[in-house]
């Protein structure tokens, strides 16, 4: 892998050999990050102070874009070295505030226009949501990127991400690649988890004000013998669609890790987050379809890797 570092000049610059390098990418949920690390010289110090963005190119393809965060520089009795750290191009968006507002009938283009494009996010890909209007609040002190995960989420069913080139992603899991993961496919290690805690069986929505509620099952979980009810309170105008929506998206971000699977591949850059994992004769036997929700890929002088976190919510995946 490559790094190059842009400055605060514009100017982009390779970075040397790198000696280390981690990249982590997943749906935003901790933010994407990385962390290269090679050999340092005085002269180097201007440069490296001045860097803002960091791009990583593997095979001549982009496979991480963000932001730099952070210089460490040391010396000892092998040399000089210098280490960059950083996040994704979500940071952009973390970092800066939004201003207060109550939005109706808003579309993608024009929350992105609002909340992305000032902040050095000009570019989206809103597949499939061109008819998406939503009403929506920004409350004091929230970031640029509460709002658009606010909208992506809760008001069009998805989950942002960023792509390795850098482009924000609201497609949600629909524009991802097909991975086929066999017993002929080289794994180091598997690993699963099935976690009920906190998975929501039903949700009973209530509009206090109007005396209203509407109740929402989660019947897959319930055939699993789930028990777990939750009462969610939502304001006044809030419409009899709008609640059922509120209780539909509680339940579903409660089983978003209802099934984990860990996968440890000795391939680089594996699979990407929104990519679909299909698991056959794996060593567990947990087979089946599942998101590719992060990928943490690494090299240094002791080996290299992937390793691959999978979810699926139900539970027959």
């Amino acid at each position: 892998m490559t790094g190059f570092i842009t400055l605060c000049s514009g100017e982009s610059r390779a970075l040397p050999e790198l000696l280390s390098w981690d990249v982590t990418h997943g749906f935003c949920s901790p933010c994407d990050c990385f962390e290269v690390s090679f050999l340092y010289s005085p002269e180097m110090l201007t440069t490296l102070e001045e860097a803002v963005c960091f791009k990583a190119v593997h095979e001549e393809e982009t496979v991480f874009s963000g932001v730099v965060d952070e210089l460490e520089l040391s010396a000892d009795a092998a040399g000089c070295a210098a280490v960059l750290r950083g996040r994704g191009m979500q940071a952009l968006l973390l970092d800066n505030e939004a201003e207060s507002a109550d939005y109706t009938g808003a579309a993608a283009d024009f929350i992105l226009e609002r909340h992305a494009a000032p902040w050095g996010v000009p570019d989206a890909d809103c597949t499939g949501l061109e008819k998406v209007r939503a009403s929506l609040s920004v409350g004091a002190g929230e970031s640029c990127w509460s709002v658009i995960d606010k909208f992506a989420q809760f008001c069009a069913g998805v989950r942002p991400r960023f792509s390795p080139e850098g482009r924000l992603i609201l497609d949600g899991e629909r524009g991802g690649k097909v991975r086929k993961i066999t017993a002929a496919t080289p794994v180091s290690a598997q690993g699963f988890v099935q976690d009920r805690y906190g998975v929501i069986s039903s949700a009973l929505v209530k509009n206090r004000v109007l005396g209203r509620e509407a109740a929402v099952d989660n019947t897959w979980f319930q055939a699993l013998g789930g028990k777990c009810r939750r009462i969610v309170n939502v304001p006044r105008k809030t419409g009899f669609d709008a609640m059922r929506h509120t209780g539909t998206y509680q339940i579903r971000r409660s089983a978003e890790g209802f099934r984990t699977c860990t996968l440890t591949l000795p391939g680089l850059f594996a699979a990407f987050p929104g990519d679909t994992a299909e698991l056959q004769d794996t060593p567990l036997g947990t087979d089946g379809r599942y998101l590719v929700w992060q990928s943490r890929c690494w090299a240094d002088g002791q080996g290299a890797g992937t390793v691959l976190t999978l979810r699926t919510e139900g539970a027959d995946g």
